[in-house]
This record gives structure tokens, C-alpha cells and sequence, in this order.
């Protein structure tokens, strides 16, 4: 009523496009639809910074949304239907561990998203090429190392060219605190989540542990 537009925190919707929307983009404004016109919602904020993580750089406000009618979660039911892919920030990192379970469900049952060949978890030696695109990537560790205070995940034998998993040297710490060492993921089997780029190799830059999924 006071005229603010508000973000759903926490969510990816992969075809969203103003111009031309995909079938999953358009399939989730009809569920918001039929959910929340008309209707009372509950927004929650929270950020560990007053002045920081509540809006985003358009000034939505950034917020998990709750039906008040029913407690229906908003962010909860697209992903349930595999109409979003979960997608955390360092600022907003809240529900993570809730969203990614009800994610892997969804992708299990094939629902939405999940059923799309573009939309697909990637193995490492699949994401030459991608570039520019936010994927979700599956595969072993075969390396940890830290260079200029700089920490490299690595998925293959050559770091020049295959798939890699880089920490910022100013958010390592953010992983100690949340118990999660980078640097002893050598061996196991992870799941990560982000934009791929392009330097000896795809990588993944992440600046907070939500991003990683250690499935063994």
C-alpha cells in the first residue's frame, strides 16, 4: 500500500526476462498470483548490518515473504515447485540450510526447472562455455590450496584449465566462523552455486559458506 516493491531474498528464477519470459518465470507469476493478490503477507528483514543487506542496488526491499492467512512461505513454495532455484547472498543468507532441502527435492521429483535440460547440475568438465550464466555445479575435490591469501577449490588435475571454486582472501573468515575450512574439502564430494566466469579455466567466485553444499 505505501508504494515499496520488495525482493524475494534468497531465490534464482533462470528465464526471467521483462521482455520475453520463459515458461518457468511466467508459470511463478501465476502461483504468486493466486497466492498473494488480495492478500495479507508478513515481510522479514534481517541483516547483520543496519544500513546494509535490505535493499538491493534497485531498492527493492529484500525480504522472506509469508502468507498471513495460511503461514504459506512464499520463497518455500516456488522452490517446492522447482519454479526457483535457491540463490543466497553474503547479506542474506537466512533460510539457506530450508530452501536447499526443499530444493533437492524438487530436483529428485523433476519438478519445474529440474526438468529442463538447461537447468541441469552441472559436472565440473560441463561448464566450459557457460560463462556469464549462474549454475549449480556437482563433483569431487581433488585440491584445496591458498595462494595470496586467495583460496582455490580445484576439480581437476590442470588448474590452468579446468573447473575451479575461488574464495576471496576478505570471506575466508566468513567460512571458519560457520565451520566449514575450504581447505579440507580435498576428496569430498561438494555442491556449489554461482556465476561462472572465465580465467584459466571456468570458475566460481562465492564469498559465503551457503554456497556450498558438502554432500559427503
Amino acid at each position: 500500500k505505501d508504494g515499496r516493491l520488495v525482493s524475494l531474498s534468497g531465490l534464482e528464477i533462470p528465464d526471467i526476462n521483462p521482455y520475453s519470459p520463459g515458461p518457468v518465470s511466467e508459470m511463478a507469476v501465476k502461483v504468486l498470483k493466486d497466492m498473494l493478490e488480495g492478500q495479507d503477507v508478513m515481510l522479514y528483514q534481517q541483516s547483520k548490518k543496519k544500513d546494509a543487506g535490505l535493499t538491493n542496488r534497485m531498492g527493492h526491499h529484500l525480504a522472506q515473504v509469508e502468507k498471513v492467512e495460511n503461514g504459506a512461505w512464499v520463497q518455500g513454495t516456488l522452490v517446492s515447485l522447482g519454479l526457483a532455484r535457491v540463490k543466497t547472498e553474503r547479506r542474506n543468507p537466512e533460510m539457506a540450510d530450508a530452501l536447499l532441502a526443499l530444493e533437492r527435492s524438487a530436483r529428485a521429483e523433476k519438478l519445474g526447472l529440474w526438468a529442463m535440460p538447461d537447468y541441469q547440475l552441472l559436472k565440473p568438465e560441463n561448464t566450459i562455455g557457460k560463462k556469464g550464466s549462474f549454475q549449480v555445479v556437482e563433483g569431487k575435490v581433488i585440491g584445496a590450496a591458498m595462494k595470496q591469501n586467495r583460496v582455490y577449490i580445484n576439480f581437476g588435475d590442470n588448474w590452468r584449465d579446468d573447473f575451479t571454486v575461488t574464495i576471496p582472501p576478505e570471506f575466508r573468515s566468513n567460512f571458519f566462523k560457520n565451520k566449514l575450512d575450504p581447505l579440507k574439502l580435498t576428496g569430498k564430494t561438494i555442491r556449489v552455486r554461482g556465476w561462472v566466469e572465465e580465467y584459466n579455466g571456468p570458475f566460481i567466485e562465492i564469498d559465503h559458506p551457503e554456497r556450498i553444499e558438502v554432500l559427503d
